[in-house]
């Protein structure tokens, strides 16, 4: 809100400088505390000359440089200004993990019980800047027409997925492309989709015929993948407990060329009638920090209470899901946070007051055979997968796959 209202009292700015300084936003707010640490103050204009430092790698010339004084450019550089960044590198060293890989102080012990190994890698890469994914809409399309219609973006292929597709950022003077706006969009050939989530609903195991129920839908993301997957055979339901989030569902369906979808909220008919599922995909509700990177104020708006609601709240989720999976089936929780309480540890959770349910090994549900098997990023419980910007070039989600045996 506060970059559009900038840029519309500021019309000397063009769409390139709009575009950077959104990007310079973003970093500084990536890397607002140990920015503001090395200047010894937590104004914007400090933080901001600490990020040009620290982050972007600026000498103290180019700094100066910057700072001229001229029309539209701030004020010269203080002397106490320059003194901090003549002392940045040895002040910095000593400072805080938190306040070094930039995450609040409160939440240092969560990052810890996930990252065991590479600690302090995988915490600096949560804080770059990420780059672009699309899906490649395969009930319509394929790979390589959509890679010719976006060939001015330079897309390449990923990893993992088969359906994705990577436009890589390129520092702060790389605008994004809006391809919302371009005809293949549109046309429904593509949607904008990070590899991770793609992932995540590729590991579901769904195939062609199966009876689906995506149980915290939202609009649809998870869904699309899967019916992409099922080949538009079988059924999806989808089901969230706010069905306002549901709203733009057929639209998006009809753009995609999605059929076997139906929205269903009365889940208690399903269990009358004994009609259980093959899959029941949970895209729980949670702290978003395997994604803060990309809204990187979330990261400084969340706090220890809202994480203790999360996790209460996916609790009771997974307990009520749970009782649409059919003897055989798969109950797939996912989320999009790297915190362990509410990965690992609810499924722990679970576990004990699900005796009916097993934990699977996520590899054996991967079933893409030209596409290596995911990493995971943390390296306690090998069967669940935690997807990392680091390890994956993704961003952080998780994924975990329990069985129901009986």
């Amino acid at each position: 809100m506060a970059t559009k209202e900038w840029a519309s009292n500021n019309r000397y700015a063009g769409s390139s400088d709009r575009s950077i300084i959104v990007n310079i936003i973003n970093t500084v707010m990536r890397r607002k505390i140990s920015s503001a640490y090395l200047m010894d103050d937590d104004s914007p204009r400090s933080i901001i000359i600490g990020t040009l430092f620290n982050e972007l790698k600026y000498d103290i010339e180019t700094i100066k440089g910057i700072f001229n004084n001229e029309k539209h450019a701030p004020t010269f550089l203080t002397d106490q200004e320059i003194k901090c960044l003549n002392q940045a590198q040895n002040r910095l060293t000593s400072a805080d993990d938190w306040v070094k890989l930039d995450v609040p102080k409160t939440l240092l012990s969560e990052y810890r019980a996930t990252f065991t190994d590479n600690f302090e890698n995988q915490l600096t890469e949560l804080a770059t800047m990420p780059d672009l994914d699309i899906r490649v809409n395969s009930l319509k399309t394929n790979n390589e027409s959509v890679s010719k219609g976006i060939a001015k973006y330079n897309p390449t292929s990923t990893v993992y997925s088969p359906y994705a597709m990577r436009l890589k950022s390129k520092g702060i003077f790389y605008k994004y492309p809006n391809l919302e706006n371009t005809l293949l969009y549109n046309k429904g050939h593509f949607e904008v989709q990070n590899e991770g989530s793609q992932i995540s609903a590729i590991l579901s195991g769904a195939k062609e015929k199966m009876q689906i129920l995506d149980y915290c839908a939202g609009q649809g993301g998870k869904s699309v993948i899967l019916s992409a997957i099922m080949h538009n055979s079988g059924q999806i339901y989808l089901h969230d407990i706010n069905e306002s989030r549901l709203k733009n569902v057929p639209n998006r369906m009809k753009r995609l060329g999605v059929k076997n979808y139906q929205i269903k909220m009365d889940l208690e008919a399903e269990l009358r009638n004994g009609q259980l599922f093959d899959i029941v995909f949970v895209d729980a509700p949670c702290s978003g920090s395997g994604t803060w990177r990309r809204k990187p104020d979330l990261k400084w708006k969340f706090n220890e209470e809202k994480l203790l609601a999360n996790v209460k709240d996916q609790f009771n989720i997974l307990n009520s899901s749970k009782n649409y999976v059919k003897v055989g089936g798969n109950l797939v929780y996912v989320t999009c946070s790297v915190f362990d309480s509410e990965n690992d540890k609810q499924i722990d959770t679970f576990l004990r007051n699900s005796p009916n349910f097993k934990l699977m090994p996520y590899q054996g549900n991967w079933l893409v055979k030209n596409n290596e098997i995911p990493k995971s990023a943390k390296s306690h419980n090998p069967e669940t997968l935690l997807l990392s910007p680091m390890t994956n070039k993704t961003d952080g989600f998780f994924v975990a796959i329990l069985k129901r045996f009986e």
